[in-house]
């Protein structure tokens, strides 16, 4: 759990006195009233469109009583990544010592289209967007347990509530919806109710992102992007195969890497991008360079610019000992 993030977050006192109904609609009227300058923040620095709904999840934290934020602590939910932005203060946030925003909250073998936005519980858990095309809303949201098998997955939660009410329903499934577990998390649960209409007119705001229903493919650990057709084969059918080679390394290794700079170079980026993004879940050093200029170079000849920003960004400060990032100015 990141228990830092959210202690740096501002958590608003909430008048004891003043009902749910109150307490949480002016908490989204809130949040509403700080959407388009969170959404300038992130357009201009990462290039990406923001969803309505980090509103309502934004809305959800900052009125949460103490049942309700126990409940988010149990689950290890808390703002993380762009959510803060829209904290009462979160526009002041700047990288520390410099460093570019877009690190925040991005762990090793986070792939570039994996924007964080919130914490989870354990073994490095966090949850992201997920961008194929920066020019688009991202798809739906992703999670990924960095120390443990740092692999990218989703279950198609096409908001944060969506997916805090599927940890909600694995924790009855796992512990029994009578179990004390379960029962701590049912002020959350009600919370979750009364903003699911907000959630939902915020989805109807935006529209179905572009890519949210298109066939998903994948590579033996993550995500692969949705790509236009003339692309090329990103030959996923073999990722597992690749991957055992790019870890044992030697000539077939470079081989293959080689392969996958031919079809970038004829205009065939698909291939390139899933052997770029192998590498960069193998991060071995030897192949560094290599496979940054793939994905680079995958992520350019799409007209994806903002993702290739990303990757250029995260190889350059990948050691970082740190994935928080963004602090409050002195």
């Amino acid at each position: 759990m990141r228990d830092r993030a959210n202690g740096a977050l501002s958590e608003v006192p909430y008048d004891a006195a003043m009902s749910d109904e109150t307490r949480r609609a002016w908490a989204l009227a809130e949040a509403r009233s700080r959407f388009p300058a969170v959404e300038e923040r992130v357009r201009r620095v990462y290039g990406l469109r923001v969803p309505r709904h980090l509103a309502v999840f934004a809305a959800l934290w900052e009125s949460a009583d103490d049942a309700e934020r126990a409940g988010l602590r149990q689950l290890g939910i808390g703002p993380f990544g762009i959510t803060e932005y829209f904290a009462p203060d979160g526009l002041s946030l700047v990288g520390v010592d410099g460093l570019d925003e877009r690190l925040h909250g991005r762990y090793r073998c986070d792939p570039a289209e994996f924007v964080t936005v919130c914490s989870g519980d354990s073994d490095g858990l966090h949850y992201g967007l997920w961008y194929d095309d920066p020019a688009q809303l991202p798809a739906f949201v992703v999670f990924n347990w960095a120390r443990d098998s740092a692999e990218t997955w989703t279950n198609g939660a096409a908001t944060l509530l969506v997916q805090l009410r599927h940890r909600i329903d694995a924790v009855a499934t796992d512990c029994g919806p009578e179990g004390p577990e379960a029962r701590a998390l049912r002020p959350l649960s009600a919370a979750l109710d009364w903003f699911a209409a907000a959630d939902r007119d915020a989805v109807a705001a935006d529209g179905i992102p572009t890519w949210a229903q298109s066939p998903r493919q994948a590579t033996a650990v993550a995500l692969f992007p949705a790509l236009p057709p003339g692309t090329g084969d990103p030959r996923l059918d073999r990722s597992e195969q690749r991957l055992r080679i790019l870890q044992s390394g030697g000539p077939e290794a470079t081989g293959l890497i080689a392969d996958a700079e031919r079809e970038l170079a004829a205009g065939r980026p698909a291939y390139a991008l899933a052997v770029g993004s192998e590498l960069h879940w193998v991060d071995a050093d030897e192949y560094r360079e290599r496979g940054l200029a793939l994905l680079v170079g995958a992520y350019r000849a799409l007209g994806r610019d903002a993702l290739a920003g990303i990757a250029e960004a995260h190889a350059a400060h990948r050691d970082l000992p740190s994935v928080d990032v963004l602090v409050r100015p002195h």
